[in-house]
């Protein structure tokens, strides 16, 4: 039922009390965030199917500013699809071509309502994303131990 006009509200209370922290309490926190990670076993990581791939095509996703529309090529008989969110490091014409690391087991996920099948790894720290490469000219498909 609506309210009739000029209906005065009480003054709400908060649900949550306010964390005070200046910006350096803050780094902090997120840096212990950043560095805790779970032990994952050897089993668990050798069911990870990692392998080189080349990057075959590139594309900005329309409509994101950080978005690449990646096909790459994992010596299957289709390249695969991999959406990326390295548009502010990356011009899609500079990584036409290059050899990069990639997850190829990991279950489809629509990424901005493109579906991604497979995961490029790349390393990350407060300045930039740097994709991973192999250091010397390898077949493509190979797998990564």
């Amino acid at each position: 039922k609506p309210l009739p006009a000029g209906h005065r509200v009480k003054e709400a209370k908060p649900l949550f009390r306010k964390i005070e922290a200046n910006e350096e309490e803050l780094q902090a926190m997120l840096e212990r965030v950043r560095m805790r990670s779970e032990k994952v076993s050897f089993e668990e990581f050798s069911r990870m199917d990692l392998r080189i791939g080349k990057i075959v095509k590139a594309e900005r996703v329309e409509g994101s500013k950080n978005l690449l529309r990646l096909l790459i090529d994992i010596g299957e008989e289709n390249p695969r699809q991999a959406v990326a969110g390295i548009a502010k490091y990356y011009k899609p014409e500079e990584l036409e071509g290059k050899l990069v690391a990639v997850i190829a087991n990991l279950e489809p996920k629509k990424i901005f309502g493109i579906e991604s099948q497979v995961m490029i790894l790349a390393a990350e720290d407060e300045e930039t994303i740097a994709i991973l490469q192999p250091e010397r000219q390898v077949k493509i498909g190979s797998k990564i131990r």
